[in-house]
């Protein structure tokens, strides 16, 4: 389906719909550009006008955008290159007209934007395309080629997409029909080029000896000198000649760079010059061989390549070695005939109606794969060393070497005799098989090399593609294949074989597209194993492409074999998008596919023997994650094929092995006590099982738990006991060792979250002794235990004394790091939560925990991490709100034991949901919510009572999505928007209760000092602002005041006045009523609240030597005069005081505002004297000390106090 946008603006070219948007504007710069470029009198010029470059570099722009779909072009192509060429063509005629005059007047570089333009277009769509719109007649040659001459006497130039655009055109001219000698005019005097010195005058002569010349140069230059030399010496009139010597001239060039410079030095390389002589012959070379429709020519010059081929001295270029083998394989290519292609692709392809046919078996039999012969072809007797060369290519170091090499001997193979070809196949087998060993049907690949399985697995999938595996090739390869998909070599902290799982994929995907009969019987009879071990790469294996790569594969399978037990049916389940996202692949996707008997046995084994060890954490995490969800489909299984092996490796001296197998014992322990449940005799498990599953804790030795791993191993046992805790497994007199173990980890470990949980497991299933609750009590009290008393901390909260709750208050506000306030936090939320559930938590208990959560709202430490303080603030949020969440008469509780605290708790709750940090406002809005909608306050005459009433009033419940006002635009609130979360919790302001208005304007005002939350901030109590009554109205039925904007102003007043030593509400609220007095947002504020603002400001400003703060009252001031004539004289007064203030830049910007506020706003009248007045404020050197200094400020206060004083008047 068209795009309706594209199609409002696009008009059709043809019948072919455009989808280049930009078309119309740019074709008209096109026209403008070549109307410019076409300037005869301009080509004088060096370079081109700056308004023609500036229109080349838009289009440029516009074309880089269509590099990824650069067939949407295609409708204008021929337009836009006509165009261009008319101009370059019409240019090139008159240069070379011109360009045996002695003072030559058409510059070099005048069409270098034309010529940039057109190399945009190459690089965008293409060279080959871009050229089937050069012009290409009989006089253009010369011209052409003299134009390339002269552009290359000075290759130092900056223009070489010119040359390059001169060379591809040229390339074109090649292939002219007719005879280069018969177009030769014999031209002698073009200009010499240093570089060249061959005798030979003639245009061919010329024209080889010029493109030598690009062929050692970087770049684009040399891809363009290679097309048009193969393409020159492809002509039959070259080709008795020129053609052999260049081959020959090409092998010494490349035998000569290949040697050293210096012979003596070890290890010694290529220079980079020899390594672009040898790359520039290569190329041409590989184009030559790709052009040429006969090798008679070449059979003098094949020996000298093959020892060209076969020189160990490219071993550092990665580039030169896949010039080799393309090189290699043309050659080879040209030496085989074509016609053999077509057998093989009969052979290997029979009618439809055959592959159709449901007696598969007749037509099986009618071309079997061992009888099938093709007619004699002779070959060469190089063939051998040619495919030799590619077979050893194959194990190269660089992907880029690897896949030119498959891809050529594929197309080698389906040139050769069959027979010739299944040994081909039988050698690229061998390939998996070198230093690999088999035992018992097992393929141990530890000792290969993935750059081997790799090119030798893209080598099978070439094969594939073009049918050249048969049926016997088929049960010997496909084992290999499937090994394939699951290898990888662990190498350190990292792995190799991400690339050899992706092209067994491949393979995979290829041998689906195979369709002879035989193949299908092939597959029919490994279809399980094939399906089974892509669907457990598809949702197990650790990277994404080779996830979706797998998923592709078994697709193709189902779509073109349909052998694969329930395909289309976990087709839908394992999709590209499905095994896209990893922890919906392992978790989600694999469930659902075991429920598939054929799958289900599986994806358990491959999770248990190959996922669960893998070498990265996250994807063992993971694979333990499924193990959970998969072994209850089949606990019998588990238990008896599974769990033996997991077990053995508990004790492995490789940490991967061991934390995924402890962590694998953990998850299916669980599993097994599921299945006790459901049984009526327990007795059907043996106590070897029993005993096998509980003495993992002792098999490990002592040195796995103190050297190098030990914190992942002891994460993994603390799983183990947890696991073992909750499904209710005897521990017995193991709870001591288990306890040691639980404490050695909380010492050893850095992230303890998980193995709090577990410690809580093991806690309630077996009960601490007192000493072990002691030991607890006091890692919590160790100042030199580290980050281990942060640990312990937590610890705690699985307790259940009422001293260990007054400790948690305690540490909560007291304690010494902002680890351990935290920490305390968490396990005071999980102490109460504990306390409700087993029936000890008392109202004292309540209350203390809320008071000292409380405390944690107001800690807002700093120190070079930032704000510390609101790990505390969160956790405090979060431990509250699981408190609440539990019981819905908490609140009820609190306000009648202690109802100051739960006026003061709303007010914290009210500020943290102003707060700047997105995660923590979330919170604090989640916990609002709590206390208006699911607590039950009844009693009727409270304030908390009235303050709740008059939230749910000004804070309606968070809409969902299917209400009408679910949002701005119709999107679902969220907290974690700020502006969303402003707006809404800004009418909160109208509450009438000062102690839940006030923390909300504060929280209101500190943010809306920080940037970029501060505007959202701003702009909501502004926009709040401007829907309140401009002075304190009194409500009927209240009989109170109504908060209005003399409520805002006297606010800012109120925090003003606070200690400005300790303070920290000042610089807040001076940029905050700064910025609504600039919005006008306060300007309905009755005059007489303004003074007590002023007086504020002042008393903050007064003697005050703080840069920052300082210069916040003086612009205050500023805006401040613009409020009303007595304001105006106040500030002006005041601003004109700072102009002595000894700190220098306070002056300047004292200076600054009473300018502004004189000259530009004219709040005072003062008369003739405004331009001296300007004068004297603008040209002084306020932040300079200096005698004028003081003599302007004197001039200054003598005509500015005089009118201050009439305006009092």
């Amino acid at each position: 389906m068209s795009d309706p946008v594209q199609n409002d603006n696009a008009e059709d070219v043809g019948s072919v719909p455009s989808f280049f948007r930009e078309h119309a504007e740019f074709l008209h710069l096109l026209d403008e550009v070549a109307t410019s470029a076409s300037n005869v009198e301009s080509w004088t010029l060096p370079n081109a006008p700056e308004e023609e470059m500036r229109l080349i570099r838009e289009m440029k722009k516009t074309l880089d955008v269509y590099q990824e779909q650069p067939t949407c072009l295609d409708p204008y192509l021929e337009r836009i290159v006509s165009r261009l060429m008319s101009v370059v063509q019409e240019y090139v005629y008159a240069f070379h007209d011109t360009m045996y005059k002695p003072e030559s007047p058409i510059t070099v570089t005048r069409m270098d934007g034309i010529f940039d333009l057109l190399y945009t277009l190459c690089k965008v769509r293409g060279y080959k395309v871009i050229l089937r719109f050069f012009p290409h007649g009989v006089a253009d040659v010369e011209p052409v080629f003299a134009t390339l001459w002269r552009f290359s006497v000075d290759l130092e130039a900056s223009n070489w997409p010119a040359r390059y655009t001169l060379l591809i055109w040229l390339s074109l001219l090649a292939m002219i029909p007719f005879d280069i000698e018969s177009i030769d005019s014999g031209t002698t005097d073009l200009p010499a080029i240093a570089e060249l010195g061959t005798s030979d005058v003639s245009l061919m002569g010329r024209w080889v000896e010029l493109g030598k010349l690009f062929l050692c140069k970087p770049g684009c230059e040399m891809e363009g000198a290679a097309v048009m030399l193969s393409r020159l010496l492809s002509r039959r009139d070259s080709a008795a000649v020129l053609r052999p010597e260049f081959i020959e001239w090409a092998a010494r060039e490349i035998t000569n760079a290949a040697r050293p410079i210096d012979t003596t030095a070890v290890n010694a390389g290529l220079q980079i010059g020899s390594v672009l002589r040898i790359n520039g012959a290569l190329r041409v070379l590989c184009h030559l061989f790709s052009a040429m429709d006969s090798h008679a020519t070449l059979d003098a010059q094949i020996p000298m390549l093959l020892d060209i081929f076969q020189m160990d001295a490219f071993d550092q270029h990665s580039i030169t070695r896949k010039l080799i083998s393309k090189a290699v394989q043309r050659l080879a290519l040209l030496m085989l005939p074509a016609t053999n292609a077509e057998m093989g692709r009969a052979y290997a392809r029979p009618s439809l109606r055959e592959n159709l046919s449901n007696n598969a078996g007749a037509a099986s039999d009618s071309m079997r794969d061992d009888e099938a012969e093709s007619p004699d072809v002779e070959v060469p007797l190089e063939m051998e060393a040619f495919v030799g060369i590619l077979l050893q290519k194959l194990h190269d170091k660089d992907t880029i070497v690897r896949w030119s090499a498959a891809k050529g001997i594929g197309r080698i193979s389906e040139r050769l005799p069959m027979a010739l070809a299944r040994e081909i196949v039988l050698a690229v087998g061998d390939i998996l098989k070198d230093e690999t060993l088999v035992d018992n049907g097992l393929i141990d690949v530890a000792m290969t090399t993935e750059y081997s399985w790799h090119g030798a697995l893209l080598c099978l999938a070439e094969l594939s593609r073009r049918g050249m595996l048969y049926a016997q090739a088929l049960r010997q390869i496909v084992p290999w294949v499937v090994r394939g998909l699951t290898y990888e070599i662990q190498r350190g902290d990292y792995s190799v074989g991400s690339n050899v799982r992706d092209a067994a994929c491949y393979v995979m995907w290829s041998l689906a597209r195979i369709p002879n009969p035989s193949s299908k019987r092939v597959f029919a009879e490994m279809s399980v194993e094939m399906a089974t071990t892509l669907i457990s790469v598809a949702v197990f294996d650790r990277e994404s492409n080779v996830r979706r790569a797998a998923s592709a594969a078994f697709q193709e399978h189902v779509g073109r074999q349909s052998a694969f037990p329930h395909g289309i049916s976990v087709l839908q389940l394992a999709d590209f998008f499905s095994v896209g996202i990893m922890r919906n692949a392992f978790v989600v996707t694999s469930r659902k596919i075991a429920e598939f008997d054929e799958y289900k046995h599986p994806l358990l084994h491959h999770l248990c023997t190959v996922t669960v060890y893998h070498w990265d954490l996250k994807t063992r995490e993971l694979a333990v994650k499924a193990l959970r969800e998969l072994a209850p489909l089949s606990p019998a299984y588990v238990r008896t094929h599974l769990l033996p092996g997991i077990v053995a490796n508990v004790a492995s001296p490789f940490l991967a092995v061991r934390h995924g197998a402890i962590t694998a014992v953990a998850a299916i322990a669980e599993t097994i006590a599921v299945e006790l449940v459901s049984h009526t005799d327990a007795s059907k498990v043996s106590s070897h099982l029993t005993r096998m599953v509980l003495d993992v804790a002792d098999s490990i030795p002592a040195r796995y738990i103190e050297d190098f791993g030990a914190s992942l191993t002891l994460a993994a046992l603390t799983t183990y006991m947890g696991s073992l805790s909750r499904a209710g497994w005897s521990i017995g007199e193991a709870q001591g060792k288990y306890f040691a173990l639980f404490e050695l980890a909380f010492i050893t470990c850095k992230t303890v979250d998980d193995i709090v949980v577990d410690f809580t497991s093991f806690v309630d299933a077996c009960n601490l002794t007192p000493d072990q609750r002691l030991r607890i009590v006091k890692h919590t009290q160790v100042a030199s235990s580290g980050t281990s008393r942060e640990s312990f901390v937590l610890a705690v909260g699985a307790l259940e004394k009422p001293s260990d709750l007054e400790l948690l208050c305690s540490l909560v506000a007291e304690g010494t790091t902002v680890e351990i306030r935290r920490n305390a936090a968490a396990a005071l939320g999980q102490f109460c939560t504990r306390a409700r559930d087993g029936g000890r938590l008392s109202i004292t208990w309540e209350h203390s925990a809320i008071l000292a959560l409380s405390q944690g709202l107001e800690d807002h430490s700093v120190d070079n991490r930032g704000d510390v303080g609101s790990w505390v603030r969160k956790q405090s949020l979060q431990s509250l709100a699981r408190i609440f969440a539990a019981d819905s008469q908490t609140f009820q509780r609190l306000n009648e034991r202690d109802g100051e605290l739960a006026i003061r708790l709303l007010g914290q709750i009210l500020c943290s949901t102003t707060e700047k940090i997105d995660r923590l406002r979330v919170a604090a809005g989640h916990m609002l919510e709590i206390l208006l909608y699911e607590q039950r306050v009844e009693a009727a005459d409270s304030r908390l009572c009235e303050g709740l009433e008059q939230l749910r009033r000004l804070v309606p419940a968070q809409p969902n999505d299917s209400s009408g006002d679910a949002g701005v635009d119709g999107c679902e609130f969220s907290w974690a928007d700020p502006e969303a979360a402003f707006t809404r919790i800004v009418q909160a302001l109208s509450v009438s209760d000062e102690q839940l208005r006030r923390p909300l304007f504060e929280g209101l005002v500190s943010t809306g000092s920080a940037e970029p939350l501060g505007k959202f901030a701003v702009g909501a109590v502004a926009a709040y602002a401007e829907t309140l009554p401009e002075t304190g109205a009194t409500v009927a039925a209240s009989a109170q005041p109504e908060w209005g904007v003399d409520g805002i102003v006297a606010e800012l007043t109120r925090l003003l006045l606070t200690d400005r030593q300790t303070s920290k509400i000042i610089n807040p609220a001076l940029i905050v009523a700064d910025q609504l007095i600039e919005q006008g947002a306060l300007l309905a504020a009755a005059p007489d609240s303004w003074i007590p603002l002023y007086r504020a400001t002042q008393r903050v400003a007064f003697k005050l030597r703080a840069p920052l703060r300082l210069s916040l009252c003086l612009k205050l001031y500023g805006s401040l005069a613009l409020v009303s004539e007595e304001l105006s004289r106040l500030a002006v007064g005041s601003l004109l005081a700072h102009m002595a203030h000894p700190v220098l830049r306070i002056r300047q910007t004292a200076a600054d505002h009473l300018f502004s506020a004189l000259c530009i706003h004219g709040v005072v009248d003062v008369g003739d004297d405004g331009d001296e007045i300007g004068r004297l404020v603008s040209e002084t050197e306020w932040a300079q000390e200096s005698a004028g200094v003081k003599d302007a400020r004197a001039q200054l206060t003598a005509l500015v106090r005089p009118r201050l004083a009439q305006d009092r008047n």
